[in-house]
């Protein structure tokens, strides 16, 4: 029991991190953006994509959390690593084995040092048989003083935590792609439904111009252009229809359909995406899942040092045993049988070619590499809300003037239809005209997706939450002697 009472007083001293105290690199500050943001209020939405108002959009959005398996990929690495950091935090304690075992041993011996004559029934060349019980308890324990199995829990469970903001960045990533290919798909539709007006209003002006060649009122090549022109727009046409194809099989994949079964209905692209209030720039850290993930990256290889450090001390490892053992089953777990054993063997290293010394330098340059990446991150973070914020305000006042092209359009193919209505001029002017606005419209389409894209990476760049946060709260890890 003595063996047990050591055990207890050596969990009691508790363990010294070696290596210096984790400290989280200080928080950048930006107080304004170099791009426009947008004014307004921070929008109340359970989750960022319903900004978009878009009913079907909502529910692919619930269906790829629920079956993507790329998020399913990424929660079992969390599992895994948790599990691996329960694995290596029990070695901070002590465990236990049990061990029965029973040896029967025949065998042949040579007896020396004994008398001729002295035994005479005796004989030097004898078999003897040996036989034991045995059931041992044994406790094994290594008393952790410098933080060795301390210092790798740490780091392995603030790894595990790591993965959970790459859990997170997952999520926001598979969100934000849905939502993309999503709008590409409605802006494809849109599209498709204008070239096939507009390759109905070709055929017709086509019809007419042959009409016109067939009596000398228009040359062969020019009726050859048109037919060309035809020609280019229905091939336009397949290629777009294709194209929505690609995005409807992506979003199957997305959402953890089968392709080959899965379709979206058709809903062409009918407004301007919402605006965005990026929110404050000390917010964004935190709300940057991809950010707070390397943080925590190089907070797990920093608690890797003081593991380094704790090479140059000697282990301390316990071992104690308790039980029975007795040669006589009779006699066998009886109080006579009882059996103890108590030992250590510390084990100092004198010297091994410098390979504690490399095991510090390893650990550094891997923390600091981790801490490179980090500012890296952080780095990317900031320039990626104001390629958003840039590419938002540039395409907004990019579609405000194709927005009075396309009015105008419109309004001239209006006046057409009336002089053509009234006589005042052919069928074909009408045609001309409508397929300019038609053009006009395709020109607009062709900005207003690109608009969306730019609002949803908008909101990856912020971390897709308008919530405030604290981006410097992480909790320090100790580094200190702890009794």
């Amino acid at each position: 029991m003595r063996s047990l009472f050591l055990i207890a007083f050596f969990l009691l001293l508790g363990s010294c991190n070696l290596g210096p105290r984790y400290e989280a690199p200080p928080c950048p500050e930006i107080f304004s953006w170099k791009g426009v943001a947008a004014e307004g209020e921070t929008p109340k939405v359970d989750n960022w994509w319903d900004i978009f108002a878009d009913e079907e959009l909502s529910r692919l959005e619930l269906l790829a959390i629920e079956k993507n398996l790329d998020l399913h990929v990424a929660l079992q690495r969390v599992a895994s690593s948790r599990a691996v950091a329960g694995v290596i935090g029990s070695f901070r304690y002590p465990w236990a084995d049990l061990k029965p075992q029973f040896n029967n041993v025949m065998e042949l011996i040579e007896l020396y040092g004994v008398p001729p004559g002295l035994f005479p029934k005796l004989k030097t060349i004898t078999r003897v048989r040996e036989q034991t019980y045995s059931l041992p308890a044994v406790f094994t324990y290594e008393v952790d003083l410098w933080g060795k199995y301390h210092g790798a829990y740490n780091s392995a469970k603030i790894y595990a935590d790591s993965l959970d903001e790459a859990v997170a960045a997952t999520l926001l990533s598979v969100t934000a792609t849905v939502a993309s290919n999503y709008f590409n798909l409605r802006q494809l539709d849109l599209q498709v439904a204008l070239l096939k007006e507009e390759v109905e209003l070709e055929k017709e002006r086509v019809e007419m111009s042959r009409m016109r060649y067939g009596r000398g009122l228009v040359s062969l090549i020019e009726l050859d252009g048109m037919q060309q022109d035809l020609a280019n727009m229905e091939a336009e046409l397949e290629e777009t229809i294709r194209q929505r194809a690609s995005f409807e099989n992506a979003l199957a994949l997305l959402i953890g359909a089968n392709a080959s079964e899965w379709k979206i209905a058709v809903s062409p692209l009918n407004k301007e995406p919402p605006l965005i209030p990026p929110g404050l720039p000390s917010d964004l850290l935190l709300r940057r899942p991809d950010v707070a993930q390397a943080e925590r990256a190089m907070a797990s290889f920093h608690a890797l040092i003081g593991v380094a450090y704790a090479t140059y001390f000697p282990d301390i490892p316990l071992t104690t045993s308790l039980g029975a053992l007795s040669p006589d089953l009779s006699q066998f777990l009886t109080w006579s049988s009882r059996l103890w054993q108590i030992g250590t063997n510390i084990t100092q290293v004198l010297f091994n070619v410098g390979r504690n010394s490399s095991y510090v330098k390893g650990a550094w340059a891997k923390f600091e590499e981790a801490k490179a990446l980090y500012q890296k991150a952080v780095l990317n973070a900031f320039s990626e809300v104001e390629d958003a914020l840039s590419d938002v305000e540039q395409q907004r006042k990019q579609s405000l003037a194709l927005q009075v092209v396309l009015e105008k359009a419109e309004h001239t193919a209006e006046l057409s239809f009336l002089r053509w209505h009234q006589g005042i001029t052919g069928r074909l002017d009408f045609l001309d005209a409508q397929k300019s606005a038609i053009d006009a419209r395709r020109n607009w389409v062709n900005v207003v997706g690109p608009r969306y894209q730019s609002a949803i990476e908008l909101v990856k760049a912020i971390g897709g939450t308008w919530e405030a946060m604290d981006p410097c709260g992480k909790q320090e890890e100790s580094s200190s002697c702890e009794g």
